[in-house]
């Protein structure tokens, strides 16, 4: 049984046991007893526990359906057969009740398995054909487990740490997750946020920008959507099972080769009169040098450390991040960067380029029409001279059919640059101005023909 590395908490390696389609036996040694979870192509089959009340029969108990005498009669009859087959043998439970209670017992197992501390984990890969044989009777919907258990487990700030840890992680999202994920209890904010994720590899952090959900929510979406395959690791490296290793390949002997013994060397005869004699012992005086003692002037200079980077000058790196990002088509990671730099420097005139460009990224989606607007309401009070927002507020009103704000923002915009492009029917100089066409009342008619008649 190939011991695994405890590198990460149960949420990360279910993620990876449902991407990859395990199958076989993992084995958790916890604090309060031994927990299995069964697998097969990826999803949770059945759990065992011996922990102290995660067993069928005293869950029965706490439930009020068997007493401990009824538990023991049980127990005593009917050797071979389950305590689930037996209460439904004896007319205590339907095999509807007795299937809905083991959905909850499982459920509590699962969740304390979460909640408690691992000593050690193992992985025991193969069929669960001679290990769980009668256990697969009864049909584990693993969607609803993980979902519900996810959802009540207290696990929140453990799921924000370990994303911290691993920043290089990247999921891409299912072509149609909401279709897919239609059949569990979504609320209307989680719906929207699914509705918003793409098959482009986002972060974390990331999507929790993108759907605008509290880090603790964000961070337990993603580990509960990776556990059901709604998304799938593609960047970054994935808690693997433990291969098994290759057996050690024979050694070959090498072959020993005899050397014959070297002769021993003859000896050097040394003539007294070739040695030379040794140098002659001589005292001289220490000599005693006058040298300054060294000055300030004469020391090294100490390298001084490199200064942090202002926030101005870090918003400017991440501006050019941003453009970079843009240029390779991935909005959510220039949206991001746009957004951090904004907090470092949001309010300096320099700041106008990166509002600017943060609302032209939130106008590519019209479920951010609001935030593109504020971005682009800032940028305008940042530079008041500037025409480009006034022009790219009024083609997201022009969109959306609010024709009197349309209208306002487009001449503002050429008050400020009569040059700026703004659609046809909007010029100051098109009598056909969509403000003139609306005009209402007889009285605006009335002075619409005195005009032309003028003119």
């Amino acid at each position: 049984m190939p011991e695994v590395r405890i590198r990460h908490f149960l949420p990360a390696l279910m993620g990876s046991l449902h991407q990859q389609r395990a199958e076989g036996e993992l084995v958790l040694e916890q604090n309060d007893g031994t927990r299995r979870l069964y697998w097969a192509n990826g999803d949770l089959k059945y759990l065992r526990s011996d922990a102290v009340g995660e067993q069928f029969g005293n869950f029965l108990i706490r439930r009020g359906v068997l007493d401990m005498a009824s538990l023991k009669e049980l127990l005593s009859d009917g050797e071979g057969s389950r305590v689930g087959d037996r209460v439904v043998q004896w007319g205590l439970m339907t095999v509807e009740e007795r299937d809905e209670r083991l959905h909850e017992l499982l459920g509590s197992v699962l969740l304390h398995a979460m909640e408690h501390q691992i000593l050690k984990m193992t992985w025991i890969p193969g069929a669960l054909d001679t290990n769980l044989s009668g256990d697969l009777q009864f049909r584990l919907d693993h969607r609803w487990l993980v979902w519900d258990t996810y959802q009540s487990a207290k696990i929140d700030r453990e799921l924000v740490e370990m994303f911290r840890s691993e920043p290089d992680w990247r999921w891409k999202a299912l072509p149609n997750l909401l279709e897919a994920l239609s059949s569990l209890p979504l609320t209307p904010t989680l719906a929207y946020a699914l509705s918003l994720l793409g098959t482009e590899p986002l972060g974390c952090e990331t999507i929790g920008s993108l759907t605008g959900l509290p880090q603790e929510q964000a961070a337990k979406l993603v580990a509960t959507l990776w556990a059901l395959g709604g998304l799938d690791l593609v960047r970054g490296e994935l808690p693997l099972l433990p291969k098994e290793e290759p057996p050690p390949a024979p050694s070959v002997p090498e072959p020993v080769v005899e050397l014959e013994p070297e002769p021993e060397p003859e000896p050097i005869l040394l003539i007294q009169d070739d040695l030379v004699p040794p140098p002659a012992h001589f005292l001289s005086d220490p000599l005693e040098l006058d040298l300054p003692e060294p000055t300030p002037a004469m020391l090294p200079p100490i390298p001084l450390e490199e200064a942090e980077p202002s926030a101005t000058e870090r918003a400017r790196r991440l501006l050019v991040k941003a453009k970079s990002y843009m240029m390779q088509d991935r909005t959510s990671e220039a949206i991001r960067s746009l957004e951090q730099a904004i907090k470092l420097d949001g309010d300096s005139p320099g700041a106008f380029e990166s509002w600017m460009l943060l609302g032209r990224l939130r106008l590519s989606n019209p479920a951010w029409s609001t935030r593109a607007i504020e971005a682009l309401q800032v940028a305008s009070r940042l530079n008041p001279r500037a025409a480009e927002p006034w022009a790219l507020m009024g083609e997201l009103y022009h969109r959306k059919g609010f024709r009197a704000n349309a209208q306002g923002c487009f001449r503002r915009a050429l008050e400020l640059d009569p040059s700026v492009a703004v659609p046809a029917g909007w010029s100051l100089e098109d009598p056909a101005l969509p403000a003139r066409e609306a005009q209402a009342g007889l009285m605006g008619k009335l002075r619409g023909m005195f005009g032309r008649e003028k003119g």
